[in-house]
């Protein structure tokens, strides 16, 4: 019986290792043999900041994946980007190419690396690009002797280098041009001042004359009232477009993108805010150029009949500030006379020297009674931005005269004339006379006769009953409106006290921040207005209390002067606002049967 025995093979530990090495140095060889062969190049370095170039990537066709240029987007903006495929014949080999093109504009001047672009699993390399800076409108010549005048620039400026909180500055953009340009457009200006007002003042074309060298301009103007004191920093503006642009030849040609694409930007610019006086009272506080107070009556205010209404129309008109920012009027209770103020016109007229802001109050009058009627003097404080000095603007003592009564000289022209009375003369005149004075009393309406009484008792018990169920099938139809409506309704007012409490709650804290954020919320709810963004916006729905308390609040957050603000007085002001806005739903849903009587 013959036996076999087996025999292990044992390697050592050093051969094991360098057949991996091995194994792992093949696959490696392998793979790069097999990957994509990519390449970068950019059509212009260096390149102007305000110069287009173009960045092409070109890649075998055995390229893992579709690239990802997110990177890129640090430090540059993509324009457009296209992609080709191109097979080429070489010394008998076949060989597709694909390329990637993109169009580039850099965001900041320096030297910038684009890092590597991966492929799926294939990279490219990266790139570095330097941007120069080309703000200046003229280059110099070659020969260093001389400046090229630039074919296409931005310039911007403002009217002034300082100015008070609230007030304007007027800010200035114009593209000067002699080139053609397509596709353009400009920007919007933007401040380091978050709550600044921004107002377009509109634009102009026209011609001017630079160097001896004739320039097309388009301008653009702007109204800025910044919001808080200190250094208030305007953008650069950004204008895009195409410049050499050719005209298209067939319609075809409207569909292809011609010339290059250009992106100027202008200078920026700052100016310094200062605050408010310390003299000057916050709520005296209308920085303008010019205010004017004015009144207008719709009668003869000498000549007024009591009982009938006369309209009075005053008007604010401020150059150098917007209407919301005008203050609203009180007045003055008068014994006898009726005032009766519509809601404020708020409205904004731009004009040579800016914005000019105009508010008008009309309000009806009406005399219970014959006599004369003095109106007291109104003023509003405003501070002159011209001379830097507080001024005041009065309409003076007004008088009025109320002749007669309009309600009772229209009921004596009803009446029937009387008859005069007969003086008689005889022997018993005074008999006679007495006579002639009883006859002169007016007639009496006649008694219907008895057999027609019936017929009128049956007519007006019917109208009656007719009349009542009529009001009966009313009332059931408010009730099921009502109660189709009542959850929305119910829900609306629920998140409308939800934010008014908040208001009571940050203002009683003295939280000016919190407090603002509050009234916000609360008048987007309450007048069903999403696009209120700012304290000003609300005074242009309250009442002049609240209105003027909400205008203190608002400068008292971007006042330079970091005074603790007493949240009583506004919250005050905002139960009272709240008290008017529940007695106003309570007439209106008192009053819901009237809109069913209209025709």
């Amino acid at each position: 019986m013959l036996s076999t025995t087996q025999k292990t093979v044992t390697l050592p530990l050093s051969r094991i290792l360098l057949l991996i090495i091995i194994l792992t140095i093949s696959i490696l060889v392998t793979t790069v043999a097999h990957a994509a062969n990519i390449t970068v190049t950019a059509s212009r370095n260096p390149v102007a900041l305000d110069d287009s170039f173009h960045l092409i990537y070109e890649a075998d066709s055995n390229v893992d994946g579709e690239p990802d240029f997110t990177p890129i987007y640090e430090h540059f903006d993509i324009l457009n980007s296209g992609q080709s495929t191109n097979m080429r014949y070489i010394n008998g080999n076949y060989s597709l190419k694909k390329s990637w093109d993109l169009a580039l504009i850099a965001k900041d001047v320096g030297k910038f690396t684009i890092p590597p672009i991966t492929f799926g699993s294939d990279v490219s390399p990266a790139i570095q690009i330097t941007i120069s800076n080309s703000t200046s409108p003229n280059s110099v010549s070659p020969d260093g002797q001389s400046t090229i005048p630039a074919k296409i620039f931005l310039e911007s400026s403002v009217d002034k280098k300082q100015g008070w909180v609230q007030s304007q500055f007027i800010y200035t953009v114009r593209l000067l041009r002699t080139v053609s340009i397509a596709s353009a457009s400009m920007s919007e200006p933007e401040t380091s001042d978050p709550d600044a007002i921004v107002h377009s003042l509109g634009e102009d074309s026209y011609q001017t004359t630079r160097n001896g060298i004739q320039y097309e301009v388009f301008e653009r103007r702007y109204a800025i009232f910044p919001q808080k004191s200190g250094q208030l920093k305007i953008n650069p503006v950004t204008f895009e477009g195409r410049v050499n642009a050719t005209q298209p030849r067939t319609i075809f040609d409207q569909f292809r993108m011609s010339g290059q694409l250009k992106r100027l930007r202008s200078q920026a610019v700052e100016v310094k805010v200062k605050a408010a006086p310390a003299t000057v009272n916050l709520q005296d506080w209308l920085p303008a150029g010019d205010l004017q107070l004015t009144e207008e009556w719709s009668a003869d205010i000498q000549q007024i009949k009591s009982g009938e209404p006369v309209t009075r129309t005053i008007t604010i008109a401020a150059e150098g500030l917007t209407g919301v920012q005008l203050p609203d009027l009180s007045f003055t209770e008068v014994n006898g006379l009726k005032q009766y103020p519509d809601k404020p016109v708020v409205e904004d007229r731009p004009g040579t020297n800016g914005i000019t802001g105009v508010k008008q109050i009309k309000v009806a009058l009406i005399p219970t009674r014959a006599g004369t009627y003095t109106l007291p003097e109104m003023s509003v404080h405003w501070w002159n931005t011209k001379t830097n000095k507080q001024e005041v603007a009065t309409i003076p003592l007004t008088s009025i005269t109320a002749i007669g009564d309009s309600q009772a000289d229209s009921s004596s022209s009803s009446q029937p004339s009387m008859p005069a009375i007969t003086q008689l003369t005889t022997e018993d005149g005074s008999e006679l006379n007495k006579q002639a004075a009883m006859d002169t009393r007016p007639p009496q309406s006649p008694t219907l006769p008895l057999k027609e009484e019936p017929y009128w008792r049956w007519l007006s018990l019917f109208f009656a009953v007719a009349w009542l169920y009529t009001l009966v099938l009313l009332l059931k139809k408010s009730k099921l409106h009502e109660t189709q409506h009542k959850p929305v309704t119910d829900t609306s007012r629920s998140s409308t006290k939800t934010a008014a409490g908040k208001v009571k709650k940050f203002a009683a804290n003295n939280d000016a921040s919190n407090t603002k954020s509050a009234l916000l919320e609360w008048a987007q709810l309450t007048y069903k207005n999403k696009t209120i963004n700012n304290l000003s916006d609300i005074t242009a729905y309250s009442s002049s209390v609240l209105a003027e308390e909400i205008r203190l609040l608002n400068q008292s957050l971007y006042s330079s002067e970091k005074s603790l603000w007493n949240g009583r007085n506004l919250l005050a002001a905002f139960k009272r606002e709240l008290g008017l806005k529940n007695r106003q739903q309570h007439d209106e849903d008192e009053s819901a049967l009237k809109p069913l009587y209209r025709r």
